[in-house]
């Protein structure tokens, strides 16, 4: 009758292994699920390198007389362009052209302040021309997060030429 018994000792301790594994899996998942929404719920008080900059709706065009770059708040964060991180590029033909941003300070929502090319471009580049047709892009870049604000793909309606003013 002791063989009996201890068979049924380990029939008994067999059955007794799977509901600890599974327990033990369980845990596991929930402390995996927990980092991960821990994660994404406190990502913005991470390292600051790694943050993307405020969204901010900007909206960039030609003004009438085609000399300058009209930019318009639309909604979001304010706009530092006399900070050294916000820059405005143009790019025409292949060629990057940093603008000389710092007229346009801080934009607010619902504001409109315009840049004139000719101030902007910087005295060491050639007069640039551009015909009806020609495209340019503009885009808005926050260096320090390395995120782009806005970028705006404008077609020029006349004649245009920039002189670098000295």
């Amino acid at each position: 009758m002791a063989i009996r018994n201890s068979s049924m000792l380990k029939i008994s301790d067999e059955n007794g292994i799977a509901p600890v594994v599974g327990t033990a899996v369980t845990i596991f998942i929930v402390f995996i699920l927990a980092g991960l929404v821990s994660s994404v719920f406190f990502e913005e008080y991470g390292d600051s390198s790694h943050r993307e900059s405020s969204a901010a709706k900007l909206q960039i065009r030609f003004t009438e007389d085609l000399n300058s770059l009209e930019f318009e708040h639309g909604g979001g964060a304010p706009l530092f362009f006399d900070s050294s991180s916000l820059s405005v590029i143009m790019d025409i033909n292949d060629a990057s052209y940093k603008l000389n941003d710092s007229a346009l300070g801080t934009l607010e929502v619902g504001e409109k302040k315009v840049l004139g090319l000719n101030e902007s471009v910087k005295s060491e580049l050639p007069a640039i021309e551009l015909g009806r047709g020609d495209r340019i892009s503009v885009k808005v870049v926050d260096y320090e997060s390395g995120a782009l604000i806005a970028k705006s793909e404008l077609e020029v309606k006349g004649q245009i030429v920039i002189v670098p003013e000295e």
